[in-house]
């Protein structure tokens, strides 16, 4: 080896255990860092002697740094991140009310059973009046149980779309340090690089982990080391194009606005139509799906126990019933009665297991607010109704439309409910909106005017309309139309040497060329907005027309219905809105509002008779509520099984998630883990290589120096 290549190599051997220093370093400190892939340092020959006979040796360098990372067990393994943090949520939030329903001494199964049991009880022996105080405390145990129940499943809906709101925001801020990762990686990507940062790419990991907890989709690597992230197929982030996600109105589907990049008002908004992963999709699950289900079944147990209960101290169907043992209070008003004027008294016949899933299908479907509405037929000469919109939570059944004083309109539905508005001061040849908001029901008002039948030298037609009109000497004039936009006023015709004018008193005028009637032709003041069809028996000169019109005059005014006659048009009028198979439940007959109204004095259960106290529930009307449970136990079974089989299958799924979650962590870790022991031993070798080659150094430092103090 030459002498000059002593320092040569010596100095390589520095390089490299500088490198190999600094690549272990780095892996000891990601060893607390989420996702950090390890590293080392790359060596290679750098030269070697070209025959045995030139000393000159070998000599080495860093050529680069390795990244240790598997992109097939990295995409697997953030594809297992969304399904664990769907199956992870929906198990958290699942648990309590889980726990609830399937526990027998919380449940309320037991707590119906027992009710029932009291009732027949009651029935063997209607006189004794422990065996009523029974009803009222069982009937006390249902309604908690049944509020308790409500209370978690609403809680459970107020809760998941809080955390949506949170998820989402979260990955609004997500998704811009994506982008903005992408971007520094094509920045990166320069020629002579080979690779990009290490460290960029594990924070292009890492974010796109926390998407996929979040959000879900899939993650997919470009060539040139940048990411894109979809869901539904639409792009989150597309390279350096960070888009944003936002919730619905409905608070049903999350929307995606793409950012066009045209100014920061710039986007187009997309319903994304699902999400089938994530913590977000988890919620969406949750709020949509499982909670209304849930909610359903409440409701329809609630509603079928108030039918059933109440109905056996009741008379005839219709009627109020005499011992209301359930009800629901909303607000200020409870409904209990079951008479025809309450709104219990809309709840259907409970005989058997059918009408109990009747009425769980028929609850949830509301009304949409531009549904098809039916109405009468047009009454009067001017006003109609040209269409009825309804809010969801708008009472099927009929309205009734009834004249307040002069300028009021009244709508009554069949529960009592009404509204009176204030009419405009006028429909002017148009539409008026009347708007019953505490009912939901909006009215559009349209403007009728009436036909005249001649136009003769002052004769009146009104704005917008088509009216047939009577003939002169030898012609006949149909058909005139006017145009919305023209004026009311005064139009004259004039005979200008064969040709007609049409001025109005307005001001302005127009002046239009008519030929000899052959056949029938239609003359135009489109200027002014009329026109009209001229016919007749026998051909006309174009001056005998005109001569005929000539000093004839037209007076347009628009129509005007004064409040008066709109109330009176439209009173006594029928509306009937459709579109919702029972919509109680938006009234307030659902689980949340249920309530105990058993009596808390036992002698209510009877009244006196010549002195006798009489059983309000007969004996035959307590054995056949009796006869109700098994009915109503088939209903919160099939609660139970919705609950508890759904929430099984999710906690299955949750630990078959964990498990591969596990296992696909392990082989990463294989792969791109650090090994503390492993990187001990390599601090050791490259300490020992430093020190080696600063020997070396100091060697040929010594040689150096004694080779010039001979030569001196």
């Amino acid at each position: 080896m030459g002498i000059y290549s002593i320092t040569d190599s010596a100095m390589a051997g520095l390089n490299i255990a500088q490198a190999g220093i600094l690549t272990t370093s780095q892996n000891v400190a990601g060893t607390t860092v989420e996702g950090y892939s390890r590293r080392n340092a790359n060596v290679i020959m750098d030269s070697l002697a070209p025959n045995s006979l030139m000393l000159n040796g070998s000599s080495f360098a860093v050529e680069g740094f390795t990244r240790h990372y598997s992109s097939l067990i990295g995409s697997q393994l953030l594809t297992q991140q969304s399904k664990s943090s769907y199956s992870d949520t929906l198990v958290q939030y699942t648990n309590s009310i889980d726990s609830l329903v399937a526990d027998k001494s919380t449940g309320l199964n037991t707590a119906i059973s027992r009710f029932f049991n009291a009732m027949g009880a009651y029935a063997a022996d209607p006189t004794n009046k422990a065996m009523a105080g029974a009803i009222t405390g069982t009937a006390k145990e249902v309604e908690q149980r049944m509020i308790g129940m409500s209370t978690l499943v609403n809680q459970i809906q107020s809760d998941a779309r809080s955390a949506l709101t949170d998820t989402i925001s979260q990955v609004n801020t997500i998704l811009p340090a994506l982008a903005g990762v992408n971007q520094k990686i094509v920045n990166g990507n320069s020629p002579g690089v080979s690779a990009p940062s290490a460290d960029l790419l594990d924070e292009r990991d890492r974010l796109l982990s926390q998407l996929q907890k979040l959000v879900g989709g899939q993650s997919l690597i470009n060539a040139d080391g940048t990411a894109t992230q979809l869901v539904s197929g639409m792009p989150l982030v597309e390279r350096a194009i960070a888009n944003k996600v936002s919730i619905n109105a409905d608070q049903k589907h999350v929307a995606l606005t793409f950012n066009l990049q045209n100014g920061p008002n710039s986007g187009v908004l997309t319903t994304v139509q699902s999400l089938d992963g994530g913590q977000a999709g988890a919620l969406l699950e949750l709020s949509n799906n499982f909670v209304p289900t849930v909610q359903k079944r409440l409701d329809t147990i609630a509603m079928g126990l108030v039918k059933v209960a109440n109905s056996a101290a009741q008379t005839s169907s219709g009627t109020a019933t005499n011992l209301a043992i359930f009800g629901f209070k909303v607000a200020d008003k409870t409904y209990s009665s079951l008479a025809s004027n309450d709104l219990t008294g809309q709840l259907p016949t409970i005989a058997n297991e059918n009408d109990l899933l009747d009425l769980y299908s028929s609850l949830g479907n509301a009304i949409a607010s531009d549904s098809a509405v039916k109405v009468g037929n047009r009454v009067g000469t001017y006003t109609s109704i040209s269409s009825i919109t309804a809010s969801s939570s708008t009472l099927a059944g009929d309205y009734t439309l009834t004249q307040e004083e002069t300028n009021q309109l009244k709508i009554s539905d069949a529960f009592g409910k009404s509204q009176k508005v204030t009419l405009a001061v006028s429909v002017s040849g148009g539409l008026q909106t009347v708007d019953f908001n505490q009912l939901g029901i909006t009215l559009q008002l349209e403007n009728f005017s009436p036909a005249l039948s001649a136009i003769s030298s002052s004769s009146i037609i009104k704005n917008a309309a088509t009216l047939p009109v009577g003939g002169l000497a030898t012609q006949t004039i149909s058909n005139m139309a006017v145009q919305n936009n023209v004026q009311s006023g005064t139009y004259t015709f004039t005979n200008n040497s064969g040709q007609l004018t049409l001025s109005s008193s307005n001001g302005g005028s127009q002046t239009v060329t008519i030929s000899g009637l052959v056949a029938s032709q239609t003359i135009n003041f489109d200027q002014m907005g009329i026109s009209f069809l001229v016919s007749g028996s026998a051909s006309e000169t174009a001056a005998t027309i005109a001569t005929n019109l000539s000093g004839k005059t037209i007076t347009l005014e628009k129509a005007e219905d004064s409040q008066a006659t709109i109330a009176n048009t439209l009173n006594g009028r029928k509306i009937k809105v459709s579109g919702m198979s029972n919509p109680l439940v938006n009234y307030g007959l659902n689980a949340a509002n249920f309530v105990s109204l058993a009596p808390t004095n036992f002698a209510s259960y009877f009244k006196q008779v010549n002195g006798d106290d009489v059983p309000l529930i007969s004996s035959e009307k307590a054995n056949a509520t009796q006869q109700m449970s098994a009915v109503f136990g088939t209903s919160i079974s099939n609660l139970v099984n919705e609950v508890g089989v759904q929430v099984a299958i999710w906690k299955n799924s949750q630990k078959a998630d964990t498990v591969v979650l596990a296992n696909l962590k392990a082989q990463r870790d294989s792969v791109s883990g650090v090994n503390l022991d492993e990187e001990a031993a390599n601090l050791l070798k490259y300490q020992q290589l430093y020190t080696a080659s600063t020997k070396v150094l100091q060697a040929g430092n010594q040689m150096f120096s004694t080779l010039l103090s001979i030569m001196n």
